[in-house]
């Protein structure tokens, strides 16, 4: 086989992953578990993981100079944005997150760009946010005016704007750790971190819903997010950058909100609306001109 292929075929599996993790929390919390809870427990597992890798490997730690940065992208990263991520699938459901979070975040890294480096925009990238925002509209509102009494629709959207805004600023902002120290050692790290600062989130929720429900559905979504999609996942992701360039691997992420919407379907009986589909083909129309331009 085409080493070529096989890197594609790894990045394949990598999408599938990684757009079956919608699914996997929607489950558990219909099944009665906190989505704060299911986070927590996926970071629980991956830190195992991690830990485990850093007490073998012994790995160089983060230099004093670099800890403010890891604190601030363990935080964005991990301690709040699972929170916003697992609520958005909890009021809007696995494909109308899938669809934002993934979508929106190169419109934000984008923006960022312009607004902290002041890069020129061009017309076809002002075309480009315009088609993004209103197919933003259209996902989160199917084109009608329920949404107004739809409150959870709304929020559970507008969670999922905030993890893409998270995400991008994790992504700028995380380069220069990247440059400086091993991708996955970093991660290892921040992964430890981010668990910490996730825990207050989680006791909180826990003595507010106490008793707690821990169905076997939130045992399975701790495994399968912390094995597969934080560990495995990320393995994959940086398996397939060594042979394949960034932005034909980028490129694939715009696949995997169609895998969560296929198996959201398949799996839990949940479509999306006629005119939220359209708005997520937008929405990727708007990130094509922007990158192109």
């Amino acid at each position: 086989m085409n080493p070529s292929t096989r890197l594609y075929l790894v990045l394949a599996f990598t999408i599938l992953i990684w757009g079956n993790s919608f699914i996997v929390v929607q489950m558990a919390i219909d099944d009665g578990a906190s989505p704060v809870l299911i986070a927590m427990g996926r970071f629980i597992v991956a830190s195992v993981v991690f830990g485990t890798f850093i007490a073998v490997r012994r790995p160089h730690p983060p230099e004093k100079s670099d800890l403010k940065v890891f604190l601030y992208l363990a935080f964005i990263g991990i301690g709040i944005y699972y929170f916003f991520q697992y609520y958005g699938i909890r009021f809007a459901g696995p494909s109308i997150t899938s669809i934002l979070v993934t979508l929106l975040c190169p419109i934000m890294i984008f923006l960022m760009s312009y607004f902290k480096l002041g890069e020129v925009v061009s017309p076809g990238q002002k075309l480009g946010l315009v088609v993004s925002t209103i197919g933003s509209y259209f996902v989160i509102t199917n084109g009608t005016t329920e949404f107004i009494s739809n409150w959870e629709g709304i929020v559970g959207g507008l969670f999922a704007v905030v993890c893409a805004l998270f995400w991008a600023m994790y992504t700028v902002d995380g380069k220069r750790i990247v440059k400086k120290y091993d991708p996955f050692v970093a991660t290892a790290y921040l992964t430890l971190m981010g668990t910490v600062m996730l825990a207050p989130l989680a006791a909180i929720e826990a003595a507010a819903n106490w008793p707690v429900v821990f169905p076997t559905s939130f045992w399975i979504a701790a495994l399968y997010l912390g094995v597969g999609c934080t560990v495995l996942g990320y393995v994959f992701w940086f398996k397939a950058l060594t042979g394949l360039s960034a932005s034909s691997t980028g490129a694939t992420l715009y696949f995997e909100p169609v895998v969560t919407v296929i198996f959201a379907w398949i799996l839990l009986g949940q479509g999306i609306g006629i005119v939220a589909g359209l708005g997520g083909i937008l929405v990727m129309v708007g990130v094509v001109l922007i990158s192109r331009s």
